[in-house]
């Protein structure tokens, strides 16, 4: 259980590098100025709600999805990362209003939210961990571990990259561009090729 409980945090680590979860909450605390304390505890805030509502949407589908999925459950991981991911960089172009809400007001906030909406990637492990007999509790705690920490620090030191000349554009044009799916397609596919050969 110990090696399920790793591979669900490097999950959680690796499906958090997608820029959508980590660029709007690092341009807002740059935006707003703020210190690590408050990256931290807005970091948490985010990537708990994140969390909960992926397996919010595990609960409520969860007997469905299981059926269908567990004949094939790398298969079935892959295709809905890979629509949730593509759906998601459609989206990421609503970064502009983070950035025009500027340095005050809640509407930068909301779209930071908005923009992460549930996790889909943890519905696959928790899948997983129902075959295994494991429980919820301990993939839905390394998960978000992974998550948190992951995110964190992007979001930490993504704030830094934006004063310097340049690199605020390029971030958001990476950002927007389908092709930044890839390498992050290919991240949590690795990620979810580790954890669902565990038997």
């Amino acid at each position: 259980m110990h090696l399920f409980a790793i591979l669900c945090a490097l999950a959680g680590a690796l499906h958090v590098i997608a820029p959508d979860h980590w660029v709007p909450a690092s341009l807002l605390s740059w935006q707003r100025r703020w210190r690590l304390s408050r990256i931290a505890g807005f970091a948490a805030l985010a990537f708990g709600l994140h969390v909960a509502l992926g397996f919010l949407l595990f609960y409520l589908f969860g007997e469905a999805v299981w059926e269908m999925a567990s004949s094939n459950l790398l298969v079935f991981s892959l295709i809905l990362v890979a629509g949730v991911a593509a759906i998601r960089a459609f989206r990421f172009q609503r970064i502009r209003e983070v950035l025009a809400s500027g340095g005050s007001g809640i509407w930068g906030v909301f779209m930071v939210f908005s923009l992460l909406g549930p996790c889909e990637s943890l519905i696959p492990i928790l899948i997983k961990s129902r075959q295994l007999g494991a429980g919820l509790l301990l993939p839905l705690v390394a998960f978000y571990a992974g998550t948190l920490l992951a995110g964190g620090a992007l979001i930490f030191f993504g704030k830094g990259l934006w004063n310097r000349p340049h690199w605020l554009p390029r971030g958001l044009y990476a950002g927007t561009q389908r092709l930044a799916t890839v390498p992050v397609i290919a991240c949590v596919a690795v990620g979810l090729a580790l954890l669902l050969k565990v038997s």
